[in-house]
């Protein structure tokens, strides 16, 4: 016989940190895939079918993963994005798990899931594969054991944490970020007396190993990922003031959950319960002055959020209780609801792209940029999902202009890994041979050795550009799509008689950012 105690109770914290994980879920797969494959996502396919201990832009994991992905389920959309959306729920899990941890209630946990649902970059962020949802949610699950760790001071638990720190540096380096944040944070307030514990040093130890394959990989390859970092940070991200990083950190946070990041820095700062996590919003305030003195973007501030929202909602439910009365708590929920709704367009593809404008329009909410390209009349990760397979379909009718002894010797390049990457993601329905690209890892991977190719397919540059490495040069089709990102609206070349060998121009060509 059963016993009555041991059944789940459905109507307990977990069960409802339960159903707002479901419900993230079911958000990302019913809506995620309506504009199509991300730009990077055809890259990181590529990535994935050349596995190495490091790539110009990201560390391994990310293609690790992925191929594990596509080997499972394949390469639909819904193949490549399933973990993404499975970290992005799990990461509701974890954040009401730490609002636990902070000593936060039923009412705190479910605020708490629930603005991490909404969280604009966090819901976006898990909508495609990248990086991204894997990097909140290992930074979400370190808070977790940090947490505990103060709480109950057991230093063992810096192992575990260097371990967190390791895998998550081996996805990307917004950890390294993160180091730096805990190291002020605990010099900062009493906990710095853990920099006398060894267990520290193990745990840091640790993380350094687990990172050490990729360390080798950057010094065998002459350090590409600091050449990419800094060219992004000098070329490509946009420059902006304080004002202008903070608030367009809120609106990746959400503009409405703007109260539950003040009450986060009352909980820390100011309840005299909360001040002993008081690490975490010094991480939150030392990291986000980092960003913006060394040109990060806004989003990056993502794996912060559902920490900070977990400390919000803790903090939320304590001045509730101390200044008001229980329905304040309804009423704040209320309040936030329909700002939540009216925002979730914004972070996935939930209408259609006319209702999306409408929606733009109404609201004032225009696509800003943290980086220094123009952008459609749609943000740039929406953006950035159109125009793929019909670019390709230029590339295929300029290839089918050529003669068949052309079509057995011809070379493409694209001028970047969306082009080169959506080009080898359809070239068998299009009967296209593999592109490369002098961008970022594909420069790595360079071009065929035995070239001799008197004919090459240039998609994008412009004549001049192209007339510097061919002696003829045929604009043979032009690519528009007014929704993808005006950069990628290109002309597609037919060249002719190269001036220099391949391997002398790919020198000349290399192009991180």
């Amino acid at each position: 016989m059963i016993n009555s105690k041991s059944k789940f109770d459905f109507k307990s914290s977990t069960a409802i940190l339960i159903y707002l994980s479901l419900f993230k879920l079911f958000l990302l797969l019913i809506f995620a895939g309506n504009y199509g494959i991300f730009r990077d996502e055809y890259y990181y396919i590529e990535c994935s079918k050349h596995l190495d201990w490091g790539y110009v832009d990201q560390p391994p994991f990310n293609a690790i993963l992925l191929l594990i992905s596509r080997t499972i389920f394949g390469e639909s959309i819904f193949g490549i994005r399933i973990f993404a959306y499975l970290a992005g729920s799990l990461t509701v899990f974890l954040s009401g798990l730490i609002a636990r941890e902070l000593g936060g209630g039923k009412y705190a946990q479910f605020l708490s899931a629930l603005a991490v649902v909404f969280s604009g970059v966090l819901l976006g962020g898990s909508s495609y594969y990248s990086m991204n949802a894997f990097d909140f949610l290992f930074a979400s699950l370190m808070f977790y054991y940090l947490i505990r760790l103060i709480k109950t001071d057991n230093p063992k638990l810096w192992i575990l944490i260097g371990l967190i720190f390791g895998i998550g540096l081996l996805n990307k380096l917004t950890f390294l970020f993160l180091g730096f944040g805990l190291f002020i944070g605990l010099l900062l307030t009493k906990n710095r007396k853990y920099f006398l514990n060894k267990e520290l040093y193990i745990g840091a130890a640790l993380a350094l190993l687990i990172f050490l394959p990729n360390i080798i990989w950057q010094i065998k390859n002459n350090y590409p990922t600091l050449e990419f970092m800094h060219n992004a940070a000098m070329y490509k991200n946009a420059s902006m003031s304080f004002f202008q990083f903070f608030s367009q950190h809120l609106l990746e946070l959400n503009p409405f959950s703007t109260l539950l990041l003040a009450a986060a820095f009352y909980f820390l700062f100011v309840n005299k319960s909360g001040k002993m996590f008081a690490v975490i919003g010094l991480m939150y305030i030392s990291i986000l002055v980092v960003y913006v003195f060394n040109n990060g973007k806004p989003y990056y501030m993502g794996v912060l959020f559902p920490v900070i929202l977990s400390a919000g909602a803790v903090g939320a439910d304590l001045l509730i209780e101390k200044y008001l009365r229980n329905w304040a708590r309804y009423t704040l929920v209320l309040l936030l609801l329909p700002g939540y709704v009216v925002t979730a367009p914004f972070a996935i593809p939930i209408l259609d792209v006319d209702s999306y404008l409408k929606l733009s329009e109404a609201t004032g909410i225009k696509p800003s940029l943290s980086e220094r390209n123009r952008t459609s009349a749609l943000p740039q990760f929406f953006a950035d999902r159109f125009g793929w397979e019909e670019m390709v379909q230029k590339t295929a009718q300029v290839y089918n202009k050529l003669s068949d002894d052309e079509k057995k010797d011809v070379l493409i390049i694209a001028q970047n890994y969306g082009e080169a990457g959506s080009v080898n993601y359809y070239r068998n329905k299009y009967g296209l041979p593999k592109a490369v690209s002098p961008h970022n890892n594909y420069w790595i991977w360079g071009y065929p050795q035995n070239h001799n190719k008197e004919v090459t397919i240039v998609i994008g540059g412009d004549l001049e550009d192209n007339k510097e490495f061919f002696e003829e040069v045929e604009v043979a089709a032009s690519h528009y799509n007014e929704l993808g990102m005006p950069f990628e609206n290109v002309d597609i070349y037919i060249c002719r008689k190269p001036k220099m060998k391949l391997s002398e121009a790919w020198e000349r060509i290399k192009f991180f950012i």
